[in-house]
């Protein structure tokens, strides 16, 4: 096998970066529609702003693998 074409392939992951401003978008209205989503329905702010931070952390993983 060639030694140029075994580490060919680009990188599984991918931080985001500051020009992916799409993609930060994304992750920032997901954030914002499920923690105004959990703070309508229940009125607790905690728990609104814990299920947008989870909420935002997979989306920020599912970006990367894309």
């Amino acid at each position: 096998m060639d030694r140029g074409l075994r580490n060919s392939h680009p990188p599984r992951y991918r931080k985001l970066l500051p020009e992916d401003w799409v993609e930060r978008l994304i992750v920032g209205m997901l954030f914002a529609v499920s923690a105004v989503g959990i703070f309508v329905l229940t009125g607790a702010l905690v728990p609104a702003l814990a299920v947008g931070v989870l909420v935002a952390a997979v989306a920020v993983g599912v970006v990367e693998m894309l």
